[in-house]
């Protein structure tokens, strides 16, 4: 509904001419500025509330940009550890690791060798050598749990740094730090020979050490590199020209 303009007398007495007179009262007329100006203000109140009301501003769709349309996302690393865990499980289901502590052991075990960035199928067959997954395992040289820590060598560590060795978590995680110093410094096998307690100085704790990492090498289904085959080299033997007293000769 249009609003209803009024006019003043004057303007309505000369409005019927439409002349210039009218025109210049009109555009200067008190009146009808009141009124334009009380328009005006309504309309601005009016616009006001309205943009008051909206929270935000209208905008124009096409001025966006196009959002992609996201899929659901997945934490890649959990996969990739699930995947881990499993595939160790089954390892230790295969050499006759009991299924009350399996779970346990396979997590751990994947855990300490990201942790030590070690083999995890190597510190899995360390453990079922040393004790077959036995976390209570206590052997006559002093050598306790999963992964038989010698408490004599390591003991001091382990109860300065609050470690229990009857805790599968605890255990594999000591063994396999262990294990890596060992191999990062004496190389892979070496260092598995000292982790059974091989020592240079004591001949006879070698023929031991040697039967333990052909055991663990069986289990983590080591290969010998195969030896390149010799290069078949032809030997041409040195000819020397036949003389005449190389040569026999018989008369008939």
């Amino acid at each position: 509904m249009q609003p209803r303009i009024t006019f003043c007398t004057r303007c309505r007495g000369m409005r019927a001419g439409w002349n210039k007179r009218y025109v210049s009262h009109w555009l200067f007329c008190k009146h009808w500025l009141r009124k334009s100006f009380e328009l005006t203000t309504l309309a601005g109140v009016l616009t006001g509330s309205l943009l008051l009301a909206s929270p935000e501003p209208p905008v124009i769709s096409r001025d966006l940009p196009e959002q992609p349309v996201l899929g659901p996302t997945f934490d890649e690393k959990a996969l990739s550890i699930a995947a881990e865990v499993r595939s160790m499980d089954a390892f230790l289901k295969r050499h006759g690791v009991r299924e009350e502590n399996r779970e346990r052991l396979a997590e751990s075990i994947v855990t300490s060798a990201r942790k030590y960035e070690l083999n995890p199928k190597l510190i899995a067959s360390v453990l079922i050598v040393e004790s077959r997954g036995n976390p209570f395992a206590i052997s006559g040289k002093s050598a306790i749990g999963i992964m038989q820590i010698h408490v004599p060598t390591w003991g001091e560590i382990t109860e300065r740094e609050g470690i229990n060795l009857f805790k599968i978590e605890d255990n594999v995680d000591f063994g396999a730090r262990i294990l890596h110093d060992y191999t990062r410094q004496f190389g892979l096998w070496e260092g598995v020979k000292r982790y059974n307690g091989y020592f240079v100085d004591d001949p006879a704790s070698g023929q031991s050490a040697d039967e333990y990492v052909a055991k663990v090498q069986h289990i983590f289904e080591f290969r010998q590199p195969a030896a390149p085959e010799p290069s078949v080299v032809q030997e041409t033997a040195e000819v020397t020209p036949a003389t005449d007293s190389d040569s026999t000769s018989s008369d008939d």
